[in-house]
């Protein structure tokens, strides 16, 4: 019983600790960091996207006479929109209509006569996309997260007595399949507003890594189902590619 709960523990830990990595290591991770203007802190999180119509951005800093604002560029115009401090936070709304679905961006923050512009040398690439249903984003988390978590137990099952490896691959399978096949194309739909716009090529609904992921999923399946292999380091090795897979996505 001990050497299960360790393993489960574990279980969460490895998957947490690999989309930290991937999280962190993505092109559209926020822009962030800290300046200081007269001494005191601005700390800032300039994000790359969005989801829906509209987005706020917030920057945190404890001056109040800061005059702030975004300049907005993309190909047809140049516009600015001004800062309003609340509750400690300097904030300002992207509006998709007037902004566009791709921008880029950066800060201008003045203070007397000092001025410094965030990020330096460099713009922020920002993209709206399609608005997600708060059901559909739970759903495509769990599925995703739960797929993830059983494989990596599957895989952990190489140090435990107790083989288990086979009922957790199976289910698995079953919540990968359902997660590839319903719960992802649906999800993808909406990100990139297919639905009622687009006829979506098959190709963008079942993303070449997770399609991946499946087959390696079934060829661990039938493997450990097999008694001519050890089970053991098949499900060990299967587990470590998915997560490659996974992290490489």
């Amino acid at each position: 019983m001990k050497k299960t709960f360790i393993l489960w523990i574990s279980t969460f830990v490895v998957v947490f600790l690999v989309s930290y990595f991937k999280i962190i290591f993505s092109e559209n991770y926020p822009v962030s960091g800290t300046i200081s203007i007269d001494g005191e802190k601005i700390t800032y999180k300039l994000d790359k996207q969005a989801y829906g119509s509209s987005h706020t951005i917030m920057i945190r800093t404890d001056l109040n006479d800061l005059d702030m604002k975004a300049i907005i560029l993309n190909n047809n115009f140049r516009d600015t929109l001004s800062f309003i401090k609340s509750n400690g936070f300097y904030k300002t709304t992207f509006e998709r209509k007037t902004t566009g679905q791709s921008f880029e961006y950066k800060v201008l923050i003045r203070k007397n006569e000092t001025e410094r512009i965030i990020p330096v040398n460099s713009t922020v690439q920002f993209f709206f996309f399609g608005k997600i249903s708060r059901m559909l984003a739970i759903l495509h988390w769990l599925f995703l997260f739960s797929g993830l978590i059983l494989i990596t137990r599957t895989g952990l099952d190489y140090f435990n007595d107790n083989l288990k490896a086979k009922k957790i691959i199976l289910l698995s399978d079953v919540i990968w399949l359902t997660f590839l096949f319903l719960i992802n194309p649906l999800y993808l739909s909406y990100k990139y507003e297919y639905i009622n716009h687009l006829i979506t090529p098959i190709e963008n609904l079942f993303p070449l890594s997770y399609l991946i992921i499946f087959i390696i999923l079934i060829i661990t399946t039938i493997l450990i189902f097999r008694k001519s292999f050890q089970k053991k380091p098949v499900s060990l090795i299967g587990a470590v590619l998915v997560l490659i897979a996974y992290l490489l996505s």
